[in-house]
C-alpha cells in the first residue's frame, strides 16, 4: 500500500518531466503602463515670439495676395482683359472734401512787373502769372480749386474761391464687351456734376484687336485711346489711383489722344506707340474739338524692359512728335522726351518716378513786337517721386516730391512763369476691395525768388465701384 501511495504522488512529476517547461511572462515594470498604452509625447506650446512671427507671415501672404487682386481688379474696372470677361459694365462714385489755402488758386499776377520785369511793355503785369494754375490740384482729374483770372485755363470748373467744400469728383461708367474674333470695344465716361454746369466726359472709347500670338502679347487699338507717354498715365482715374491728385507733370503724359495705337509684350521687353491727331496733353481743361488742326499727325511711342528686382523694377523711355495743336502749320512743331522707372514690392516698397522735357516752339508774326501772337510758345521739364509702404493690407503711406519748370507765352494775352515744388504726402485706405478711401496733404513751394503766397491743399476721396 505504500509503494502503489508513493507512485500515484509521483506520477504528475514524471508526466511534467517529459513536456517542454512553460514560458514564465516577463514582470511588467513598476509604474510603467504596457508599451500600446504609453502616452504620446506632448505637443510644444508656441512662444509669443513665434506666434508673432506666425502672424506677420501669413499677414504678409495675405498682403501680396490683396495686392496683387486689387492690381488686377483695378485693371479690369477700368478696361481689363476684354476677351476674358467677354463683358462687363463698372461704375464708380468719386466723392471728395477739400480745403485749399488763400483764394484756392496757384496763380498769383506780377502787378507791376516787380519780379519779372523783362516783360513790362509787352504784356500787362496783370496778365504775367507767377505759379502753376493746376498746382492747387484736388482730385484724380487734376481740377484745381480755383483758376482766379487765369487765361491759360479759362474754365474754372470748381470755383470754391478758397472756401472748403464737399465734391462729387466723378461719376465713371465703363462698359466693355468681347465681340469675337479677338475683337472687343470698350468706353470709360466721366460725369462730372459742377456748379454751374454738369460735364460729361467721354475719356476713353476704342476698338481693340488682341490676336492669339504663340510668342507674346501684341494689342492694337483705334478710336480715343490711352497715352504711350511715361507710367502715370497706367493708374490715373480715382479707382486704380493710389493717391488723390496727379503730379504736376501729369498734363503732359495722361490725356487720351484720338488715334491708333499698338502694343506688343516679349517676356521682359514691352514696346508701345500711337499716331493720334494731337499731342498727349490732358485736354479736360481745353473745351476745343479734338478734330485735327493740322495736315499731319502726331507719333508717341515708349520702350520698357523688365528687370529682377523685388517683384519687377521698369525701366523705360518715351517721346514725341509732330505739328503744334492749335495751329494749321505743319512746320511748328512740338517734342516730348521722358524717362521713368517704376519699382514693385522691394520690402514691401514701392516706387515710381519721371522725368519729362518738351517744347512747342509757337510762331510769331512777321510785323508783331510780342513773342508767340500767333501760336503760343510752351517749354518744359519736370520730374515726380513717388514711394509707399503698405504697412498693413489695408493701409499704404505714400509720399511724393514733384517739381515743374515752365515758361508758357502767347503774345500779349498772356505769360505763365511757372517754378514750382511739392511735397504730398498721404495714406490710402483699402478697407474693402470696393471700397478706398484717401487723405493727402500737399504743401507747394515757389521757386525763382518769387514771394511764397498760401496755396497749400488739405483733399480726399472716398471710392466705392461695383464689380
Amino acid at each position: 500500500m505504500k509503494i502503489a501511495a508513493l507512485l500515484l504522488v509521483c506520477m504528475p512529476v514524471v508526466a511534467a518531466a517529459d513536456d517542454e517547461p512553460a514560458p514564465v511572462p516577463a514582470p511588467t515594470p513598476i509604474n510603467e503602463p504596457p508599451p500600446s498604452e504609453a502616452p504620446t509625447a506632448p505637443t510644444p506650446v508656441p512662444t509669443t515670439t513665434e506666434l508673432a512671427e506666425d502672424i506677420d507671415a501669413l499677414a504678409e501672404k495675405q498682403k501680396k495676395l490683396e495686392k496683387a487682386e486689387h492690381a488686377d481688379a483695378a485693371r479690369l474696372r477700368v478696361l481689363g482683359d476684354l476677351p476674358a470677361l467677354k463683358r462687363f459694365i463698372n461704375m464708380y462714385v468719386d466723392v471728395g472734401a477739400f480745403a485749399v489755402g488763400g483764394n484756392g488758386s496757384g496763380i498769383r499776377s506780377d502787378v507791376g512787373h516787380l519780379y519779372y520785369p523783362k516783360y513790362m511793355g509787352r504784356t500787362p503785369g496783370e496778365w504775367v502769372f507767377m505759379g502753376d494754375p493746376l498746382s492747387t490740384a484736388i482730385n484724380s482729374l487734376g481740377e484745381p480749386s480755383d483758376t482766379s483770372n487765369s487765361r491759360e485755363v479759362p474754365v474754372d470748373t470748381v470755383n470754391s474761391e478758397g472756401r472748403p467744400s464737399l465734391l462729387v469728383n466723378t461719376i465713371g461708367l465703363a462698359i466693355g464687351k468681347y465681340i469675337g474674333h479677338d475683337i472687343a470695344v470698350a468706353s470709360l465716361t466721366q460725369l462730372l456734376p459742377r456748379p454751374d454746369n454738369n460735364i460729361l466726359d467721354v475719356q476713353l472709347a476704342e476698338i481693340e484687336y488682341r490676336p492669339q500670338l504663340d510668342d507674346g502679347m501684341l494689342r492694337v487699338s483705334a478710336g480715343k485711346v490711352d497715352s504711350v507717354l511715361g507710367i502715370e498715365y497706367r493708374a490715373q482715374d480715382a479707382p486704380v489711383r493710389l493717391g488723390v491728385t496727379p503730379s504736376l507733370i501729369g498734363r503732359y503724359t495722361s490725356g487720351r489722344p484720338l488715334g491708333v495705337r499698338a502694343q506688343y509684350q516679349k517676356g521682359r521687353l514691352n514696346i508701345s506707340g500711337t499716331v493720334a491727331n494731337g499731342d498727349n496733353f490732358q485736354p479736360i481743361f481745353e473745351r476745343e474739338t479734338e478734330l485735327k488742326s493740322n495736315n499731319l499727325p502726331t507719333a508717341a511711342g515708349h520702350g520698357q524692359w523688365m528687370l529682377p528686382v523685388g517683384q519687377g523694377l521698369e525701366i523705360g523711355a518715351s517721346g514725341a512728335i509732330g505739328p503744334q495743336d492749335g495751329q494749321p502749320d505743319i512746320h511748328v512743331t512740338q517734342w516730348h522726351l521722358g524717362f521713368d522707372a517704376k519699382l514693385t514690392d522691394l520690402h514691401g516698397f514701392d516706387a515710381a518716378a519721371e522725368y519729362v522735357q518738351g517744347r512747342q516752339e509757337g510762331k510769331t508774326a512777321s510785323i508783331s513786337m510780342t513773342a508767340c501772337d500767333v501760336a503760343p510758345c510752351l517749354h518744359y521739364k519736370g520730374a515726380y517721386l513717388l514711394v509707399d509702404h503698405r504697412i498693413r493690407w489695408w493701409v499704404t503711406p505714400y509720399v511724393r516730391v514733384d517739381w515743374r519748370d515752365a515758361v508758357h507765352t502767347k503774345g500779349a494775352e498772356f505769360v505763365y512763369e511757372s517754378h514750382t515744388i511739392r511735397g504730398t504726402f498721404g495714406v490710402h485706405f483699402e478697407m474693402t476691395s470696393h471700397i478706398i478711401a484717401k487723405i493727402e496733404y500737399t504743401k507747394n513751394h515757389e521757386l525763382g525768388g518769387i514771394p511764397q503766397f498760401a496755396d497749400d491743399i488739405l483733399t480726399s476721396s472716398l471710392v466705392v465701384t461695383t464689380d
